[in-house]
Formats: C-alpha cells, structure tokens, sequence
C-alpha cells in the first residue's frame, strides 16, 4: 500500500512565500545503524511536494513495539552554481508515525539573499598595466648564474596596494621594466618581502592539505578556505582590498612556486546556495578584473573552484595583514 510524506515550504525572507524548485527529501531516523533513504520531490510553483513511499524498510506495526515504526523527517536542499544540492533546513523528527496514515511536514527555510562588496581598487587605474613577466642575471659572488625568467606576483601586488592605499599615481609603463630600473629594484624588494620564512612554512602546511578531510586527517583545503573567506569578507567589508595566496601546488614536497599572490578587490556571495564569487586583481593578466568562483557549501570538505585565468586553484590563503602593511 502506497503512502505518502507532503507539505508546503516557504522562506521566512520573503513573508513566507512559496517556493519552487526546491528538492525535499524524506528519511527515515534510524541511529545507530544509519537513516534510511524514503524518498524526494522538487517543490511546484505553490511550494508543495509530495513523496510516495512502500514497504520495505519498514515492518508493519506490531503491538507493543514502537521501534517498528518509523521516524519521520524532511531535509529541503536548493541548487548551486555546480549543479549540486545545499542543505537549507530540516524538520523535527515524527516519531513513530504510523504506516497506515499520510504525514504532512510543512517546512519554513531561510533564503537569505545575495551579497555583494566592491572596494575602489580598479585593476586598469590602480594595477601595473604590463604583464609579471622579468628577465634577470643573478650573481653570487661574482658568478654568472645565467639568465633567469620569474614573476613578482607577491611584490606587484604589495607595490599596487601599497601606492592604493597612499592615493599615489600608478607608473603608466606598458613595458616591463628592467633589471636595475628603480621600479624594477622596488618590486622585487617587494617580492622579496612578500614571503618570509613564516609564511612560507605555511604555504607549505596548505598546499598538503587533502582535498577531502576525514577525522584522523588535517582539515581539508576547502574546510581551511571557508574559514579564511569569513577573514576575508571582514576586510572587504571595510573596503580593503586584500593580498591572497592560491594555493596550486599539492603536497608538501611539491614547488611553492607554483602558488600564486593575487589581490582581492570585491565580491559576491549567496549565502542560501553557498556560491562565492571573488574579484581580483591578477598581475598576470594586467587592466583587468578576475574573477575566483567557489562553493563553500559542498560535503566533506570539498572545494568546487574556478580560476578565469583557467589555472587549476585548490584554495586561497589570507595575506596576514601585518605582512602585507610591511610589504
């Protein structure tokens, strides 16, 4: 005999309107052997659903014994920008609901709405406008090491800010300067600056990080990015641009070259579905503005993120601000 689990959800945000679209699922509470899987509906354009479930991990009730009975409880979920469900609420528990009756849940979820934050940073007024490509031939004393090619990501970055936050002119050049040219000497005393051996040994304690965190392991780099989004958000809230280290390189042993600094600049964030979305200034790609989007709502820890610059990005790392004052 079919029966079934319905109701009708609606946002508290909105004066507890219905809404569509939602995925509702139905469970059954069972600790300590794990709950069991009833069924799921999408809400109509009156917010409704309606889950039909039969026998089968349920006994028909027997006198005297209640635990044969289940308990009943719904969990409403919305999609995200992945494609993937986010949790926004749940029900109590229906104890022992008795299988010959239908159970209505009626559900009120909190939809809260988009969130944005733009600093006055703008990558084509206030960002070096060539590109973090230099050319240079070291010495150690005395001896050619020959002709090196790097970045200074961290120090054009720190230079940027730096110029930003004293309202001083960004220098116009199109070219990128030379090696012994005083803005070249300057950003690559910036660069020098911009990871010292503290920071640097957590750049190496993020990028080993695993991607997915389980209980006898480190925190993953997705449970350690959404921590560093709620510092992150502070600054962007003050309207402060922010220097940030995505982290690239997987592993302890792997290259912390392959890490890359970028300054924060806005951002954008769903707090129903978890979807971020962060602008930057991107040394790399110089006059324009770039964009960081993440999930910070996915299970286990996991970290949904796109990079613009299509370069493969497992977290970012807030720049200490003291750090970031000196570089």
């Amino acid at each position: 005999m079919s029966r079934k689990i319905y109701g009708k959800i609606t946002d508290t945000t909105s004066g507890n309107t219905p809404v569509k679209g939602l995925r509702v699922e139905a469970w059954d509470d069972d600790w300590p052997e794990g709950d069991d899987f009833m069924g799921w509906d999408i809400t109509d354009a009156n917010g409704q659903y309606e889950i039909a479930y039969h026998d089968g991990y349920w006994d028909p009730s027997i006198p005297g014994l209640s635990s044969w009975l289940p308990d009943i409880y719904i969990i409403v979920e919305i999609k995200n920008s992945t494609g993937k469900w986010v949790r926004l609420g749940k029900s109590r528990v229906y104890k022992d609901h008795r299988l010959s009756e239908d159970l209505r849940i009626d559900l009120s979820v909190n939809i809260e709405l988009p969130i944005a934050k733009q600093t006055s940073f703008l990558p084509d007024q206030h960002g070096f406008h060539f590109r973090n490509y230099f050319k240079v031939e070291p010495t150690i004393l005395g001896v050619d090491l020959g002709k090196w090619e790097m970045g200074f990501c961290g120090g054009m970055c720190a230079a940027a800010l730096n110029r930003f936050m004293k309202n001083a002119d960004i220098p116009k050049d199109t070219q990128i300067p030379a090696e012994g040219a005083s803005l070249f000497n300057e950003l690559l005393s910036r660069q020098i600056r911009s990871t010292p051996p503290e920071l640097l040994t957590r750049i190496y304690d993020w990028q080993s990080s695993p991607d997915v965190g389980l209980w006898w392991r480190k925190p993953s780099i997705g449970q350690r990015t959404k921590r560093e989004w709620s510092r992150l958000k502070r600054e962007l809230d003050k309207s402060q641009p922010t220097m940030l280290i995505l982290i690239r390189a997987r592993g302890y042993f792997d290259n912390p070259t392959k890490n890359h600094q970028v300054l924060a600049i806005g951002y954008e964030f769903n707090p129903a579905t978890k979807d971020l979305v962060v602008q930057v200034y991107d040394p790399n790609q110089p006059d324009k503005t770039n964009i960081l989007s993440m999930n910070l709502g996915l299970p286990e820890g996991r970290l949904h993120f796109k990079d613009s610059t299509r370069k493969r990005t497992r977290g970012f790392l807030v720049y200490p601000a003291r750090m970031a004052a000196s570089a």
